[in-house]
This record gives structure tokens, C-alpha cells and sequence, in this order.
């Protein structure tokens, strides 16, 4: 939106955060620096929302927001269900040696739909899911940015949920969606105001065609180039070009080439 909106709203007292802010299943840390907002959208986690977080030393726990997306019964639109009882449970351990730094977390879902009336549906299954992400600095001017995330359940946390959590099959039941996505980039400064980015990211999901039908995503994948320019310490000039492919299950696919520009003050 070209509003103002409020992305973080959080308070800290000690070892605590309680508030808005991004998913301790994300790695913000390891996101490339691009001129596209998300950066490596098809293969990176991006949430932000309500949480309590716990850190001591390496590690960190969450409760959070949870929510469950399912496709019906032999496809259809998207249905974003709140009937979660269970917040999303989230455990992290970040290793941060003099190279960078390697994380990993593991996220625990309760997936749930309920409704009532004539052939009324309760059903939740649980699902789990892992992400392993880091930065390899080389030296002072190069280095290289990772993730991999992977698990059942992991559709909405992934490349702003273009895949869902779970389908629903014949019995009213939910089946957790496998999917496994990730990004890999290398940075490079050329000079102290002049940098520039390399990336590629996808994502692929298991989806069960005689459950979802055939017009669901299969996986999509991009790749990316840029230059960042910082005349001032705080103000960034940048321009990216994109290509992206996105597949179907029916095999239908598109793709997309962007030329994308930023102009951005921070404070």
C-alpha cells in the first residue's frame, strides 16, 4: 500500500518480546540485499505477526499467530481458516561464529478447520517443518546468503503463501502439504558506496492431484541481478533485474521479466 501502515509493534523487558514482529521461523539476517522488498520471494520465509518470544543466549521460542490455508476438496479458491486453538510453535539456535552466522529452527502446527451445520467439519492434524539459513562471509567485500526450508504445513510461512498449508479431502479431513524452498546469494562490494547482488531462489510442493485437482502450484523458481548505489550513508539508489518462471500442476506455466528501481531514505 502507498499508506502508512505499521509493519513492527512490539515491546522488549529483558530475555522478552511480546508484539508484531518477524516470525522467529525467519532468518531476517540471511535475506539478500535487493532492490525487490522480499528480496528471494519464491524460496524465502517472510511473516511478520503477534507473538511472545523468549531468547537466552543462542536460542529463542515463540508462541505465535497461527492460521491455517487449505485448498478444498478437488480445488478451488484458497480458504484461510482462523479456527486454530494451538499458536504456531517455534524453536531456534543461532551459531554465530567469526565467519557469520548458521541458524536453524523448527516450527510445530496445529492445522485446523471447523464448521457447523448439516455435514459440519472439525478436523486438525499437526505438522512440522525445519529451516537451516545462514551468511558465509568471505572477506569484507564478498559474501555468500542461504536458506533452505522444508516440512509439512510450510505453505503459508513460504514466498508470501502462493502455496497453502493443507487440502481438504472427501472425509473432511486435512492433509498436510509437503514443500520444500530456498535461496542461495552471493553479495559483492566494489566499492564503499557501489555494491551488487546475485541470487536464485525456488520452492516445490507435493501436492496430491486427486485431492487438490490440477490447478494448484507445483513450484516456481527466480532469478535475480542488481547494483545498489549509497551516495549518502543512509540514502540507497538501486535498479534489479528479475526473470521468474511459475508451473501449474496441468502443466500450464508462465513467467514474468522485471526491471525493478528503488529509491530509499532510511532512519
Amino acid at each position: 500500500t502507498y499508506g502508512a501502515t505499521i509493519r513492527h509493534a512490539f515491546v522488549s523487558w529483558n530475555q522478552w518480546t511480546v508484539g508484531q514482529t518477524w516470525s522467529n521461523f525467519m532468518d531476517p539476517a540471511a535475506l539478500i540485499d535487493s532492490v525487490d522488498f522480499v528480496g528471494p520471494t519464491d524460496g524465502t520465509v517472510f511473516v511478520r505477526q503477534p507473538q511472545v518470544r523468549y531468547t537466552n543466549g543462542p536460542w529463542s521460542f515463540s508462541l505465535e499467530n497461527p492460521e491455517t490455508t487449505f485448498v478444498p476438496f478437488r480445488g478451488g479458491a484458497k480458504v484461510s481458516s482462523d479456527d486454530n486453538s494451538i499458536p504456531d510453535l517455534v524453536a531456534r539456535y543461532t551459531y554465530k561464529p567469526a565467519w557469520g552466522h548458521l541458524t536453524g529452527a523448527v516450527m510445530l502446527r496445529q492445522l485446523k478447520h471447523e464448521t457447523t451445520g448439516v455435514n459440519a467439519i472439525d478436523d486438525s492434524q499437526t505438522a512440522v517443518a525445519g529451516s537451516i539459513s545462514g551468511r558465509y562471509n568471505f572477506d569484507a567485500n564478498n559474501d555468500l546468503r542461504f536458506a533452505i526450508n522444508a516440512g509439512g504445513g510450510i505453505g503459508r510461512y513460504i514466498a508470501l503463501g502462493v502455496a497453502s498449508d493443507a487440502v481438504l479431502d472427501g472425509s473432511g479431513e486435512l492433509d498436510a502439504i509437503d514443500g520444500v524452498a530456498g535461496f542461495v546469494g552471493f553479495h559483492h562490494n566494489f566499492s564503499p558506496k557501489l555494491r551488487g547482488n546475485l541470487y536464485y531462489a525456488a520452492a516445490q510442493y507435493d501436492n496430491d492431484t486427486a485431492l487438490t485437482g490440477t490447478a494448484v502450484t507445483k513450484g516456481h523458481y527466480s532469478v535475480a541481478a542488481n547494483l545498489m548505489y549509497s551516495p549518502l550513508p543512509k540514502l540507497d539508489l538501486g535498479a534489479e533485474l528479475r526473470y521468474a518462471e511459475r508451473e501449474l500442476e496441468n502443466d500450464a506455466d508462465g513467467s514474468l521479466t522485471r526491471l525493478h528501481f528503488l529509491a530509499r531514505y532510511s532512519f
